[in-house]
């Protein structure tokens, strides 16, 4: 070993002038313009998330300002002359590094205020760097107020905050801001790319990308996650061995908990619950690993094979695709909000672990969900007049129970989709669905996400689309009464067929127009003259199409029975 001091990666590859800042352009580029044209402001706040950038953006400008090699201020500090050497070490004493979280006081504000008065001893400026500006208290900010307004010509503040919406709006109409960016995978790769090289050490593709989605646009977070596997692994760096250091779960457990899911195996997905907990895993680390699971899958369900939006092993991208092709995009999208919503209310569980073990058995069970979807497609075919579907069998000696009688409006049959309508819809009414789902998707906005929750049971020749809500989807339910938001829907509608409308199952019944006199018996409607009555009393009375109507407040408003299915 040598006598040589270790110095951090982080540390050894701070940016020292500001063509290194790495995905900040739009910073850098406004900043040097500023240098250049002599238009410099007296307040700057940086805003953004964590080690992105910001303190080191702020000592670099410190430097162009007070770089004792040049003249006047200047795009490129020599970092030799000793005004840029203190600056970088922190100890300048015309550059004032002071911490928000520690000198919240109005007292602390009181004394920088009374330092700003005195005139630069070395350098142009005087620089105050106040990072994590937002956790100053209310007075503190109230006695930084004038000073911000008419400060010395010698002054200059920069602060730094990754809470913006803390920070008193006074105080930012004074300043000018600077909103920092997360770093995208690409660059933080490059970056890494370029010090493993100086390091010679070496890593494959798949680690470093790893890496870089782990840091989440921090670029520190990627140099510092670089330094631990460096030790580790001393020459080489795998993609196993990222997950090793970081005690990230394997992927292959989100396959087989999501291959569980499929096949209804309760069992096996709680033994991974106790496997990834028995293995002192983060489960709400693990949370948000299975939401960027589905968001994955959503992506190539959606996307294809676009490797700038996944960046995984060639391997793991054939899993993925794979198991995508087995859930529709609106499963997907309903798993990504369940899971989200999970996320977000995570940290205020009580029992944290038996709310992901409960989420994960409500998706597992999909027999009720099936039970109720399979009846919604016997409707949809019913009323199509499509495939034959056999009748619901019913025990002898067993007779069904009896539900209250309710009044219900009946309403005309429907009439067949027109060839033509359909083609100008979409080939069929999933195909309409589909491409509608794709347009919103194009628009942005909280539509995409309610429309998730929903699915389409119906499209006539007048270009009326019937939906109806998935279950517990009262987010849902709740967007689409707020005035306007149907129209949004209708609009995309009739991006393909002219006064194209869009109306919920549980309001057919206001639009049926029916009167009190088109009323009949839910527990023994009029039974299709081609039915057997007790086999339509059966289907009337069946416990799951009751299930469905209770829902989705829906009403039977018409049953036939296809020509070929059973008699």
């Amino acid at each position: 070993m040598g006598n040589t001091k270790y110095v951090a990666i982080a540390r050894k590859w701070r940016p020292k002038t500001f063509s290194e800042v790495v995905g900040q352009d739009h910073i850098t580029r406004t900043l040097t313009n500023a240098i250049k044209t002599g238009r410099i402001h007296h307040a700057f706040l940086f805003i953004g998330s964590r080690g992105i950038g910001k303190t080191t953006t702020a000592r670099i400008l410190a430097k162009a300002l007070n770089c004792a090699s040049a003249d006047g201020p200047t795009l490129e500090p020599c970092n030799t002359c000793s005004n840029c050497v203190s600056i970088s070490d922190g100890n300048n004493i015309d550059v004032l590094e002071i911490d928000g979280a520690s000198n919240n006081r109005v007292e602390d504000v009181r004394n920088i205020c009374d330092n700003v008065r005195m005139v630069p001893t070395s350098g142009r400026y005087k620089i105050y760097i106040i990072d994590e500006v937002h956790q100053l208290s209310g007075p503190a900010f109230n006695a930084l107020l004038k000073t911000l307004e008419e400060p010395p010509s010698h002054a200059i503040f920069i602060m730094a905050t990754t809470e913006a919406h803390k920070i008193p709006a006074t105080i930012i109409s004074r300043c000018q801001r600077y909103d920092f960016r997360r770093v995208v995978v690409s660059d933080i790769v490059a970056l890494l790319r370029k010090i493993l090289e100086s390091e010679n050490i070496l890593a494959s593709d798949d680690a470093l990308y790893a890496i870089a989605r782990v840091a989440e646009g921090g670029v520190r977070d990627a140099q510092s996650i670089l330094d631990e596997l460096i030790t580790y692994c001393e020459t080489k760096i795998t993609f196993e061995d990222v997950f090793d250091v970081l005690g990230l779960v394997n992927w292959e457990y989100f396959h087989s908990l999501f291959d569980a899911m499929l096949d209804g195996n309760v069992s096996r997905q709680l033994e991974i619950i106790e496997e990834i907990t028995a293995a002192g895993k983060d489960l709400s680390q693990f949370i948000k690993d299975i939401l960027r699971y589905y968001r994955n899958l959503l992506v190539c369900q959606t996307a294809g094979s676009n490797e700038a939006l996944l960046r995984l092993p060639e391997i793991e991208m054939k899993k993925m695709q794979e198991r995508a092709k087995k859930m529709s995009v609106v499963k997907l999208i309903k798993l990504v909000e369940q899971f989200s919503e999970l996320v977000n209310d995570y940290d205020s569980q009580i029992a944290q672990r038996t709310a992901l073990e409960t989420l994960l058995i409500q998706l597992a069970r999909v027999d009720v969900d099936i039970s109720i979807d399979t009846i919604m497609e016997k409707l949809i075919l019913l009323g199509q007049g499509g495939i034959a579907t056999a009748p619901i069998q019913v025990k002898e000696n067993t007779p069904p129970p009896n539900p209250p009688k309710t009044g219900l409006p009946v309403r005309k049959k429907a009439v067949p989709v027109s060839a033509k309508e359909k083609l100008r819809l979409g080939k069929t009414q999933d195909d309409a669905w589909r491409e509608l789902l794709i347009r919103a998707g194009e628009a942005k906005g909280t539509l995409t996400i309610h429309l998730g929750r929903i699915k389409p049971i119906g499209l006539d020749s007048d270009g009326v689309l019937t939906l109806v809500f998935e279950p517990g989807a009262d987010k849902a339910r709740a967007y689409f009464k707020k005035e306007g938001n149907l129209e949004k829907l209708e609009a995309l509608l009739q991006d393909e067929t002219e006064n194209a409308r869009a109306v919920f199952f549980a309001d057919l019944a206001k639009s049926a127009g029916a009167d009190e006199s088109d009323t009949v018996d839910r527990s023994s409607p009029a039974p299709d003259p081609g039915m057997d009555e007790e086999k339509f009393s059966a289907l009337a009375k069946d416990p799951g199409i009751a299930a469905v109507l209770d829902e989705f407040k829906g009403t039977i408003v018409d049953v036939r029975q296809t020509p070929d299915s059973p008699k």
